[in-house]
């Protein structure tokens, strides 16, 4: 199982990483020269192995990762949620009638070839693998977006992460390759209760797995169990075709035809997939993007009224967020790769010694941090006065300013606990020190109310809310 501390910056690396160790080199990040001596520790090693890489990491409940013990072959890898639980989210590719498997396949279908594994890295917001499939080379852009600057709260909050399928030969020589990818109920934690469904908006194609009557603000094993979860791909006319079928039909379906067909009926155990045709391939790179959500209009319940994720203030439907996740993926790969390049120079800058080794550390922990919040719609507080308006968060409420939500996903689950927060100032004193005041405005309003109606102790809480059958739920917490 992958017990992955996103709010404690990052885990472990190696056993020479302890948590104090790795909190210590990210304040040095800050210029806290006095921890230097700390982070010699990292001296010996170069392009440090993760125990586990991100895939698609947008919030507690959208978390995908690949286990680093099954890097060398991911054609056969497990993708995992970040408590442990496997995921089906497969790629295949076929190339001149041959039919390669390039993720995610751990038993793959009959007559399929393994695309041989050639690395994987990973920066801030990206982790890319390579393949060779025959003589096409193969990469795959595993993309969660991080929007630190208070002008794109809302774009951060998009619960949406992008997978491109990239392909071009290796020789003079063209291929024609098709793409399929396609993910399964797996990822919702209804054990097949949702219903499966296909839409469409003008340019984009997304199947849905949905259960209405699913009880809000409810998860097991950390896995959300309500809300839609969401796979999309632009529709490009011909060149797209989808299908929600049992996975052993689509598979020798696309084998056969370079395609997937649509039978019209979708049960609650198929696999939904979205398939690309790329053309003929040269030396220059084709490629197709998917997009993988988990949308919850209903985010926290915080003080018996609930909040929305704070995008729907200006994309309330998944079909408006989807046309915008799709028109805005050339400007957000554009701009993560130059926020990338600034966390890594930075980093390096630390020492000469070590700052290479410093710097994989840090990249490796900003989506950690990220992707354990979510910002919302808030209400008007006050951290001054109290006063019956203070209590209404109605989720339609879209003009009043964020507030963050951090949960404890290593240990309980608890959200929002005091030195839970302190730990991530040194990543958003550096990014956005605003991060903290919202990190901060739940637990003070709730502080600011009468002890009759809050908190009753002479000292701070510890936490917002306990996981118990309403994990997202705040209740008095009783220490």
């Amino acid at each position: 199982m992958i017990r992955y501390a996103f709010i404690h910056i990052i885990s472990s690396f190696s056993t020479l990483f302890n948590m104090r160790v790795i909190l210590s080199c990210v304040s040095i990040f800050l210029g806290f020269s006095v921890l230097l001596s700390v982070c010699t520790l990292v001296r010996a090693t170069t392009n440090v192995p993760l125990p586990s890489y991100p895939l698609a990491v947008k919030s507690p409940y959208l978390s995908a990762w690949l286990p680093g013990n099954q890097t060398s072959d991911v054609a056969t890898a497990q993708p995992q949620f970040w408590a442990g639980q496997n995921l089906t989210w497969a790629i295949l590719a076929r190339i001149d009638s041959i039919t390669y498997s390039l993720f995610g396949l751990p038993h793959a279908p009959a007559g399929t070839v393994a695309a041989k594994t050639l690395g994987i890295s990973y920066t801030s917001t990206h982790t890319v693998i390579s393949l060779l499939a025959g003589t096409t080379f193969i990469t795959l852009d595993f993309f969660s977006p991080v929007f630190p600057e208070p002008a794109d709260y809302a774009r951060q909050s998009l619960p949406y992460s992008y997978l491109t399928v990239s392909a071009k030969s290796t020789t003079s020589r063209t291929h024609r390759v098709q793409i399929l990818s396609a993910i399964d109920q797996t990822w919702t934690a209804q054990k097949g209760a949702s219903d499966l469904s296909y839409a469409a908006t003008r340019s984009v194609g997304y199947f849905t797995f949905y259960n209405p009557a699913a009880i809000h603000f409810t998860e097991e094993d950390d896995m959300a169990t309500y809300g839609s979860v969401i796979y999309a791909t632009l529709t490009k006319g011909a060149n797209m075709s989808h299908a929600c079928r049992p996975a052993a039909e689509m598979y020798a379906t696309f084998a056969q035809t370079g395609s997937i067909k649509n039978n019209g009926i979708c049960t609650a155990t198929d696999l939904a997939g979205l398939s690309q045709a790329l053309g003929l391939v040269g030396k220059k790179a084709t490629n197709v993007t998917f997009a993988i959500g988990f949308d919850r209009a209903n985010a926290v319940n915080f003080l018996g009224s609930p909040q929305t994720a704070l995008y729907r203030s200006k994309w309330p439907t998944v079909p408006t967020a989807l046309d915008y996740v799709f028109t805005d993926y050339s400007d957000a790969s554009s701009a993560s790769w130059e926020f990338d390049h600034e966390i890594r120079s930075r980093s390096e800058a630390v020492s000469k010694s070590f700052g290479k080794q410093y710097a994989d550390i840090v990249e490796a922990s900003v989506r950690q941090c990220f992707g354990a919040m979510e910002l919302t719609v808030s209400g008007r507080h006050s951290i001054l006065r109290y006063s019956a308006d203070d209590l209404q968060v109605p989720a339609n409420n879209m003009k009043q300013a964020p507030q963050a939500f951090i949960k404890e996903i290593s240990s309980d689950g608890n959200v929002n606990t005091i030195d839970i927060i302190f730990q991530t100032w040194p990543i958003f004193i550096v990014l956005n020190p605003e991060y903290i005041r919202m990190l901060l405005q739940p637990t003070l309003t709730y502080l600011s109310l009468p002890k009759s109606q809050g908190w009753p102790q002479p000292w701070v809480i510890h936490d917002l809310g306990r996981c118990k059958h309403k994990c997202i739920s705040f209740v008095m917490s009783d220490d």
